[in-house]
């Protein structure tokens, strides 16, 4: 730990507590890493105008990777760093492979400037984020909608079992980060390439950074972390990725590290 220099977390279910907000102790160590020039970023499977409202709230500054890793925004600088969307063929393919292998299902998509989904989609998701319903999705992306995250929810089937009924389209890939809908993204637009690339800009090596998530989408940054981890309400996946465990979100799991971090800086 005495090494760490930039700590990667995801939003919900990690660094907010189940009622969604950041608790005192959090937010009191999190003004200690910036003090100690601990560099901390979020990655989230948010869409880019959630998160960055949320950040705007609760005061984060800095590096925030969007949607799974899709979107990387610089909040000091206010704009988009980099971005990696779907080309106009691979959603028909999706569209095609939820239409022919999921009958029922209900989708959303998440571009570059809204969130729109299909009606129905939102009464599947507690706590859906602020929207647009269509049921004319293609119509949406044919206007100039740059695709970075197509959404599919059903009303019998969970987000592992649509996980597991997902085929093969070239360049994407499929995760899940709640139970209720599955999350499709372009094969770069994950979180461990968030994390590469951030670390690279940061001029951190990867070694040098610590990861911390509770469910499948980030994977793929502990995957690339020099320290994985994982709070104690993390899906099994997870938890075995991970070398070490924290407390859970509701007991300030990221507040500990970053506590355990900035102490063995002192005694190192």
């Amino acid at each position: 730990m005495t090494r760490i220099q930039l700590v990667c977390t995801d939003l919900d279910g990690v660094l907010l507590t189940s009622a969604g907000g950041l608790s005192p102790d959090t937010r009191a160590a999190l003004a200690e890493a910036r003090a100690a020039g601990l560099q901390v970023m979020v990655a989230t499977g948010r869409p880019t105008r959630d998160a960055l409202d949320w950040a705007l709230e609760a005061g984060i500054q800095g590096l925030i990777a969007c949607s799974n890793g899709a979107v990387m925004w610089d909040t000091r600088a206010g704009r988009v760093l980099f971005d990696h969307c779907f080309t106009a063929g691979q959603v028909e393919q999706v569209f095609a492979w939820a239409g022919r292998s999921v009958r029922g299902a209900v989708l959303g998509i998440d571009t570059e400037r809204e969130l729109v989904l299909q009606p129905g989609f939102a009464d599947l998701v507690p706590g859906c984020w602020p929207h647009d319903v269509s049921a004319d999705l293609i119509g949406r992306v044919t206007r100039g909608n740059r695709v970075v995250k197509v959404l599919v929810a059903h009303p019998g089937l969970s987000a592992p079992q649509l996980a597991d009924a997902f085929g093969t389209v070239t360049g994407v890939r499929a995760t899940f980060s709640t139970m209720h809908f599955l999350e499709i993204s372009p094969e770069r637009a994950n979180k461990g390439e968030a994390l590469r690339w951030a670390a690279a800009h940061r001029r951190v090596p990867l070694a040098a950074t610590a990861a911390v998530g509770d469910m499948p989408n980030d994977l793929p940054m502990l995957r690339k972390a020099g320290l994985p981890a994982a709070v104690a309400n993390a899906h099994p996946e997870v938890k075995a990725a991970a070398r070490i465990l924290l407390p859970s979100n509701d007991d300030d799991g990221v507040a500990s590290l970053i506590h355990a971090i900035l102490l063995r800086r002192t005694i190192g």
